[in-house]
């Protein structure tokens, strides 16, 4: 068999997932669905550590919970994938960080492949993949205008990093996919508009409480309007 599919981190959570003991099979998929689908950082042990993509940094103590095994087969499962040149592993003391190997093989690079070999001849997936900036969006739309072709995680994130937006790239993504990428009637031809166009919403939705102070600030010199003040009264 060939081809890939889906499969949501919120498998995990499903009363199946939490049968134990975990086959190895079913470890390797819990690792897979661990580790981060995007870079980011967070606070370990009062410090600032990046986690990279396709990485994740637990223990062997939590992996024993996860998996229902005892200590001895995590390290003999992992020493395992890293013998086969799956998975990296780095351990200290406190914590176990796991680097998935070629993480891109089982993520947004393959769909991209698998979807523009589908859909695209040669020469639209060598423009495709050239465009990388919007001075060559122009040629890109054309293309799209023919087929469209719905984009990777890897590349919505990528142009929403380069706009400097805060997208959500994945719900971004979630949110056409639930809609067969149709806008209203009609199927979509660009999909890095819908992207500025989410970027517009955001940006409203920040400024939308001014709206409450729609009033125009003045300074006073209350010295002088007590002083006008008092003219008044003594000339009254």
């Amino acid at each position: 068999m060939s081809g890939w599919m889906k499969v949501y981190r919120s498998l995990t959570d499903h009363w199946l997932w939490e049968d134990k003991p975990f086959s190895k099979g079913q470890a390797w998929i819990d690792l897979l669905l661990l580790v981060n689908h995007t870079s980011k950082k967070t606070l370990i042990d009062g410090s600032l550590q990046e986690i990279e993509r396709g990485q994740t940094i637990t223990s062997v103590r939590k992996l024993c919970d996860r998996w229902g095994w005892s200590n001895t087969k995590v390290r003999r499962f992992l020493k395992m994938l890293e013998a086969d040149g799956m998975v990296k592993v780095k351990s200290d003391s406190k914590k176990t960080v796991i680097n998935v190997v070629n993480y891109r093989v089982y993520q947004d690079s393959e769909n991209e492949k698998t979807t523009v070999k589908r859909q695209q001849d040669d020469s639209e997936t060598s423009l495709k993949h050239t465009n990388k900036n919007e001075k060559n969006d122009k040629n890109e739309k054309k293309c799209s205008r023919a087929r469209f072709v719905p984009p990777s995680y890897e590349q919505v994130s990528s142009y929403c990093r380069e706009r400097g937006n805060s997208v959500d790239a994945q719900r971004f993504l979630d949110f056409y996919e639930a809609k067969g990428w149709m806008i209203g009637k009609n199927k979509m031809k660009d999909w890095k508009a819908a992207v500025r166009s989410w970027e517009r919403r955001d940006s409203g939705k920040k400024k939308e409480p001014e709206k409450l102070h729609n009033f125009t600030q003045r300074d006073y010199d209350f010295d002088e309007l007590e002083r006008q003040l008092m003219e008044k009264q003594l000339g009254g």
